[in-house]
């Protein structure tokens, strides 16, 4: 089970042609949708019409369209459009290529160097866009805003980025990257291909008494992440705890309650119910429940599993949340793989907090509501925060 809350989209697909897969998907819809049921539904709309309607506008594409078609992106979009027509923004379709980069996010490592590439629009250049910390890429040298001119002797110019990292890909061992930074000459960076793991908790001491842990999403490795980073601040003398689910956009179901039960004492941490009235629960056995005094941070982009894990802490009362409202979205995801490797994701059931509450549309007030400026040097909300934390 899956949460896919992410607010902030982490795998862009399509956007270009989004408007083309619009233009399709009524003929689409009756194609897939009507064909295999006619037997059973005769008063549907003719199927065959709708094969027809579909032929009939690619003959026309064919004959009079003047740039170069890729008949498989037409029919990729074809069912990205037939998804986007149930009007769910959670409810995508992934290509098997775009879902394997999905995964890497979910997961939380993967194999590779640990770099994000972009294009720039104007020159048509490839830029590394980001570096993970303490990956292969960093260790390296490689530095964000690099220009990446040639893959391991082979010229990047003309490539899209589909293309630069297949290359990368293509080296079982280490990867050779010509780069060049800030208009400098061009040099060559030898990469050692090996695991990357997507730093999601961050960690240190306020002061010689509260400790603070950030939770950026919630990914597969989350959970060992704050668990290490838990013990840390313990053995630095932590008495009071704050943690941080500001701009957490959410992330695996899993993850999240993998989490709690870090914290949390006997009980359900979250349950979901679908459209046939079935539920089912995450349980807390409670065998290491919080001894300390807790503050979580929360604002309007706290969405989905931060969601999860903000509406526990405050339905069992073993923390203050303080901030803005959350986001407010409460339904989950699940993965459905189809047969050529390609997933569709759709929103399955509601999920509701130990004490039933559905927070979908409305979120979650904070127990004290603060607002941080917009271009405040400072940060209001993490000052109210220890101000609740002195006062227990």
């Amino acid at each position: 089970m899956e949460e896919g809350g992410s607010v902030k989209l982490r795998v862009k697909y399509f956007l270009s042609g989004i408007a083309a897969a619009f233009l399709i998907f009524a003929a689409v819809y009756f194609l897939f949708m009507y064909l295999p049921f006619q037997a059973e539904s005769p008063s549907r709309p003719d199927s065959l019409g709708a094969q027809k309607k579909v032929k009939e506008i690619q003959r026309i594409i064919e004959r009079n369209y003047l740039g170069e078609i890729d008949q498989q992106k037409q029919t990729d979009y074809m069912y990205l459009g037939l998804v986007a027509g149930l009007e769910d923004p959670y409810s995508v379709y992934y290509t098997r290529e775009q879902y394997e980069e999905l995964q890497k996010t979910q997961e939380g490592s993967y194999t590779g160097i640990g770099i994000t590439i972009v294009q720039n629009s104007e020159d048509g250049k490839i830029y590394i866009q980001s570096c993970v910390q303490d990956s292969p890429a960093a260790a390296a040298g490689i530095q964000e805003g690099d220009c990446v001119t040639a893959v391991n002797g082979v010229s990047t110019e003309g490539m899209t980025t589909s293309e630069v990292v297949e290359q990368i890909g293509s080296g079982a061992d280490q990867v050779v990257l010509s780069v060049v930074r800030n208009g400098g000459a061009a040099q060559d960076i030898t990469v050692e291909i090996g695991m990357v793991e997507m730093v999601s908790v961050n960690s240190r001491m306020l002061d010689q008494q509260v400790g603070y842990i950030q939770i950026t999403e919630f990914t597969g490795v989350t959970s060992e992440q704050f668990s290490e980073a838990y013990k840390t601040l313990n053995g630095q003398g932590m008495q009071k705890l704050i943690i941080d689910l500001r701009d957490n956009p959410g992330g695996l179901v899993s993850a999240v309650c993998d989490t709690l039960r870090q914290i949390l004492p006997e009980g359900i941490i979250v349950y979901t119910e679908d459209k046939n009235g079935s539920r089912n629960e995450e349980l807390c056995e409670g065998e290491t429940p919080i001894q300390m005094p807790l503050a979580v941070l929360v604002n309007e982009s706290s969405a989905s599993a931060s969601e999860i894990f903000a509406g526990a802490v405050k339905d069992y009362g073993i923390g203050t949340l303080v901030g803005t409202k959350t986001f407010g979205k409460g339904i989950v995801q699940d993965l459905f793989q189809l047969s050529d490797g390609s997933v569709l994701k759709l929103t399955v059931s509601h999920y509701f907090t130990p004490k039933g509450n559905n927070i979908h549309g409305t979120g979650i007030a904070p127990d004290v509501e603060i607002d941080r400026p917009e271009g405040d040097s400072g940060d209001a909300q993490l000052e109210k925060a220890l101000e609740v934390l002195e006062e227990q």
